[in-house]
């Protein structure tokens, strides 16, 4: 039926050539409702938020389903601490006077959030030495460091030569893959002072036979 179907319709029955009088009814015809515009946030990572959103029909109501045996009534559904499995394809549909719309469908990726690196460094050094910081090999991740003193390198095994003091402290690395960042990973790193030179001494000088005695200043 079509929407120029709609309106009052009559009739009569004849038996033995009698008419009876004329009855009505009257017939509305809804028009389906356009298929509405399905959006979402994603790329998203695993343990974020996938919002889905879907344009607004005035009276309608909405029914969504997805992967992960996902459904909602809502018009803009969430999923808080998404996973892996809620990737794939979402579909909404709106309904207005009993009458359901076409499917509408968006794509959703969940990326997998990488798992922190496994950290360390040759602490402890001396003054003057080269720290090496080294972070756990994450295929196809960038690295991003960062520490004491202003220190940011975006090497997975990075070094300071001829470091200071001030490179004593908590250095902290994440990786990203695919748009995730993992939780970070820690190392801490001391520096050691080179003492000052002890002062030399000795009983000298001495005569063969005798004791002979060095000493050095107490540090």
């Amino acid at each position: 039926v079509t929407l120029a179907a709609a309106g009052t319709y009559t009739v009569t029955v004849t038996v033995n050539g009698c008419t009876s009088p004329t009855a009505t009814v009257t017939v509305v015809v809804n028009p389906i409702p356009a298929a509405p515009v399905a959006g979402s946030n994603s790329p998203v990572c695993s343990g974020q938020t996938l919002n889905l959103t879907a344009s607004t029909i005035v009276g309608a109501t909405y029914n969504w389903t997805g992967p992960n045996s996902f459904t909602s009534t809502l018009q803009n559904p969430s999923i808080p601490n998404v996973t892996v499995a809620a990737s794939g394809t979402y579909t909404v549909t709106v309904t207005v006077g009993g009458c359901t719309s076409l499917p509408a469908t968006v794509t959703v990726v969940v990326n997998p959030t990488p798992v922190a690196p496994t950290v360390g460094s040759n602490s402890p050094l001396c003054v003057g030495q080269t720290l090496n910081l080294t972070a756990s090999t994450v295929v196809g991740a960038t690295y991003n460091w960062t520490g004491p003193n202003s220190f940011t390198s975006a090497l997975q095994n990075p070094s300071i030569p001829n470091v200071t003091l001030a490179a004593a402290g908590t250095y902290t690395v994440t990786v990203t893959l695919n748009g995730c960042t993992s939780l970070p990973a820690t190392v801490v790193v001391v520096v050691n002072p080179i003492p000052a030179a002890p002062v030399a001494g000795s009983n000298s000088p001495v005569c063969s036979g005798q004791t002979l005695n060095l000493t050095a200043s107490t540090i």
